[in-house]
């Protein structure tokens, strides 16, 4: 999650990248509370969930916003390759992954949907820090939401 792409650097800086990346940091924070079943006043969690709430709508919105559609025509092979891939062929390898496994009923159910849910909206915003294709990102994201309805 820190190297980015087509750029060389060293193991310090690897490792300053991790221990500064605000996902890496967010875990290792809420680690604790998890391990010893410590819940936060009602007041923060409230906060949490308020903040929480927004979260997706508004990164979805910012997605949106970075659309370009003149590059949509041109990465359109790429986008669609990468939209049947999250919603078509990682599901049926995960299901038949989970039948080999022994999962049946709910429980291969489950595996199907989690494993078909469309690509996060978060991919776009650390392609984009990764110096990757952020657009690709973007029509990826907002393929793979829409793509259901």
């Amino acid at each position: 999650m820190s190297r980015s792409l087509h750029k060389h650097q060293g193991v310090g800086r690897m490792l300053r990248n991790i221990v500064t990346n605000p996902l890496i940091i967010g875990i290792v924070l809420a680690l604790p509370f998890a391990w010893w079943d410590v819940r936060p006043p009602a007041l923060v969690m409230k906060a949490g969930e308020t903040l929480a709430d927004m979260t997706l709508p508004l990164a979805l919105l910012c997605t949106g916003a970075s659309l370009d559609f003149h590059t949509l025509k041109q990465e359109f092979s790429n986008t669609l390759l990468a939209s049947l891939s999250k919603l078509v062929a990682i599901p049926f390898l995960f299901t038949l992954g989970g039948w080999w496994w022994g999962f049946r009923g709910m429980d291969l159910g489950i595996l199907l949907l989690m494993s078909s849910a469309p690509t996060a909206a978060a991919s776009y915003v650390m392609a984009r820090a990764m110096g990757g294709n952020a657009t690709l990102a973007a029509n990826t994201v907002a393929l793979t939401t829409l793509a259901p309805y």
